[in-house]
């Protein structure tokens, strides 16, 4: 197997895993329209660009120059900014381009401002980050660099899991990072592989299956999220 697993997750497998969660808003990304599969948030696109997905097809947002403002796809969905006050789940699959700038802040997902309120998921430094701020002071819990690897030039997931007091973040079902942090409330439409509707900041990569749930997931539900993707 390509992916390396915790424990759980292998457990499970052999298990046959535990009762999967519904999640509130679930993204395909197959066609041309940002349609919510499970509820009634269905999104925007501008630039639409695609790539191959998991089983179909994925949003794609490659890198452009720094200074080239609104130039990538941009995709924004109106999920309640209250949905990242409240204990919370995200799972999304991400393919990073093997030519990714590391050295500059990349969206996974943003919502609010770039200092808070509000809720951001990047990549940067070769490390995953959920961010929130006040507006002024940035708070955040991330991978370290030095011990867990975020893959290049293939899928993996991510999940970032909150109760309302600490978030974890697991790669491919495996917890790499755990913390103590507050989101705080923004304001406006969530945004899916860049700053601001495509303004910056694009991923360098592929995004598929987003899935978001109205509540924090535990460690077996997380790994049968995975599990359920791979199949």
């Amino acid at each position: 197997m390509r992916w390396r697993m915790g424990w759980m997750v292998l457990w499970l497998a052999a298990a046959g895993g535990v009762m999967a969660v519904q999640p509130l808003h679930h993204y395909r990304f197959d066609g041309t329209a940002i349609v919510d599969a499970v509820g009634s948030c269905n999104g925007k696109a501008v630039r639409l660009a695609q790539a191959e997905g998991l089983s179909g097809k994925a949003l794609y947002f490659p890198q452009t120059d720094k200074k080239a403002h609104h130039a990538v796809c941009g995709v924004t969905i109106p999920v309640p900014p209250q949905t990242f006050v409240a204990p919370f789940t995200v799972t999304l699959w991400m393919k990073l381009d093997d030519t990714r700038d590391y050295r500059q802040f990349r969206e996974l997902l943003f919502l609010g401002g770039g200092r808070g309120p509000g809720f951001r998921l990047t990549y940067f430094y070769n490390s995953l980050g959920a961010r929130t701020g006040d507006g002024k002071k940035v708070v955040s819990v991330g991978t370290n660099s030095s011990t867990v690897v975020v893959p290049s030039g293939r899928w993996c997931q991510v999940a970032v899991v909150y109760d309302g007091e600490r978030c974890r973040i697991y790669l491919d079902a495996v917890l790499k990072a755990e913390g103590a942090i507050r989101f705080t409330q923004g304001k406006g439409l969530l945004s899916v592989g860049s700053y601001n509707n495509g303004y910056t900041y694009p991923l360098q990569g592929a995004l598929d299956e987003l899935k978001i749930y109205g509540k924090a997931l535990d460690a077996a539900e997380v790994a049968e999220a995975f599990l359920a993707e791979m199949r």
